[in-house]
């Protein structure tokens, strides 16, 4: 197990002088926030924006400057440590717009909580689930004007200079932005860190896309920058990959809206995207090993070295003696074309051999033995009887059989099984109960539905997909429930009740996740 990191990342950063690179400011300050138990969840930090101990009092402080109370509209990245900066946006009624995660569906959502809601069902908008709840896409057609941005950052200098995670979609974001025409050069940057995250980064690491903050707010303090490098006007296309283009389906239409204005979009290389296979994108190379990576799991990679699922290189098969025999014989050299070409053929109809099952009865015995006197030398020799695959499944025998065999006392009342038709039952009065959010919980319905004076018999329970049935035992006692359930609401969201024919007979154990019992009197 490696040792603790004790000296803060800006010490390590000192210590590495001109040997110093974006990825190892990364590492020290993801080693550090790690090993002295500086961030909450999600853990471990590495490869993510931290949520560093201290992130919702640091953003109580962002909405103390002038800048986030003169602003409408506010942009602010889905992280973890802002989910409370997105909240206090919210709850103070303004404009809140969120980047679709990494870019696949459009550039912005823009957050649409029910009127009149209380804090709860704020702070569940805030959230990553309450994020694809409530809000909506919005298309490049629309005029959006950010009066203030909001981002999270890895590491970050009084200077301004900031380093993310490596992945460069807060860059792309920003100057996608630009090129929409959402932000402009006066536009305020401000990020949220823990005071650790705080170093001298190097002016050479910084390049001609990075995102440059004006404000970096901590949770003791509030740093406005020394800004001198100007910030991005637009996108780079030089910087950009035709796979990267692929990747993200809304740079190819800022592409052509900007080669139609005559700019210069020619992509790194020169390259386009015909000039990439179909799926080259959703995978990388490994300059180490030379062969293709794949990513796995929470974006790790794992490599298949030498070919082999289990890693190594493959393992030669080896010549015996007998092999040598037979080139000799054929005329061939150990390990040329023809000798490999034969040893898979013949390796490919080679079958083990076992012992023989044999079947009941006098009669199988008597003819197997017969076969096996036949004339077999040691080695060579028909094969017996094919196997059974299944013993058990074996067929009744009939009358005539048994006859033979002397049971007729035991197969004399023998008759072929009928096979019984579908029950049929009566229909179940069940009520549907649409339109429930996801994050609702199957006690919040219980408690709405006991409040107006019903109880079903069974609720059948089925969140995830936004429904719930009640059945009850008589059919007066669903229609007294249907009128008395008609203005359900929860949430602020008003539900829909109504009548239910998917359930007509008593199969809702299988056709469901789960099932709750109650009856009338719990």
């Amino acid at each position: 197990m490696p040792p603790k990191q004790t000296k803060t990342p800006n010490e390590s950063v000192q210590e590495m002088g001109k040997e110093v690179t974006k990825e190892s400011i990364r590492k020290s300050v993801w080693n550090y926030l790690e090993d002295n138990d500086l961030v909450q969840f999600p853990r471990p930090v590495h490869h993510r924006i931290p949520n560093f101990v201290g992130a919702a009092t640091a953003s109580e402080k962002l909405t103390e400057l002038d800048v986030f109370k003169r602003a409408q509209t506010v942009k602010i990245n889905p992280d973890k440590p802002q989910e409370n900066a997105r909240f206090l946006t919210m709850e103070a009624e303004k404009t809140l717009l969120v980047p679709t995660p990494r870019l696949r569906h459009g550039l912005f959502n823009k957050l649409l909580p029910p009127q009149g809601c209380g804090k709860e069902i704020l702070r569940y908008c805030s959230t990553s689930q309450g994020l694809k709840e409530y809000s909506v896409p919005i298309g490049l057609e629309a005029k959006v004007k950010v009066d203030l941005v909001v981002i999270g950052s890895v590491a970050v200098s009084k200077e301004g200079y900031r380093i993310g995670k490596g992945e460069g979609y807060a860059d792309l974001e920003y100057a996608m932005m630009c090129a929409m025409g959402a932000v402009t050069p006066d536009t305020i940057v401000v990020t949220t860190v823990h005071d650790t995250q705080i170093v001298d980064i190097p002016e050479e690491l910084m390049e001609d896309h990075d995102v440059l903050v004006d404000y970096i707010i901590t949770d003791t303090q509030v740093i406005k920058c020394n800004r001198t490098k100007p910030k991005p006007t637009g996108i780079i296309w030089s910087r950009l990959t035709p796979e990267k283009v692929r990747q993200v389906p809304i740079l190819k239409h800022l592409r052509e809206k900007e080669k139609e204005a005559g700019k210069d979009v020619t992509l790194k290389d020169g390259r386009e995207e015909e000039d990439i296979p179909e799926r080259e994108d959703r995978r990388r190379m490994d300059s180490d090993y030379g062969r293709m990576r794949f990513r796995g799991r929470g974006g790790r990679f794992r490599r298949f070295r030498g070919g082999r699922r289990g890693g190594g290189p493959y393992r030669e098969r080896r010549d015996t003696e007998e092999d040598r025999g037979e080139y000799a014989e054929n005329g061939e050299e150990p390990g040329d074309d023809k000798s490999r070409q034969r040893f898979r053929r013949n390796r490919r109809f080679r079958r083990r051999r076992g012992p023989r099952r044999q079947d009941d009865g006098d009669n199988n015995e008597e003819s197997h033995d017969d076969e096996h006197e036949e004339g077999e030398s040691e080695g060579e020799g028909r094969r017996g009887q094919p196997r059974r695959r299944n013993m058990r499944r074996r067929r009744p025998r009939r009358r005539d059989e048994s006859e033979n065999t002397g049971d007729d006392e035991e197969h004399e009342d023998y008759r072929p099984r009928r096979r019984r038709g579908p029950r049929t039952r009566a229909p179940i009065p069940t009520l549907f109960v649409g339109s429930i959010q996801r994050s609702v919980r199957v006690s919040e319905l219980k408690g709405e539905i006991r409040g107006k004076d019903v109880n079903p018999i069974r609720v059948i329970w089925n969140g995830a997909k936004g429904y719930s049935l009640l059945q009850f035992q008589e059919m007066q006692e669903m229609e007294a429930a249907l009128d008395a359930l008609q203005n359900l609401e929860i949430r602020g969201r008003k539900l829909r009740v109504e009548k239910s024919n998917r359930l007509k007979h008593d199969d809702s154990d299988n056709a469901h996740d789960g099932v709750v019992d109650e009856k009338a009197d719990d």
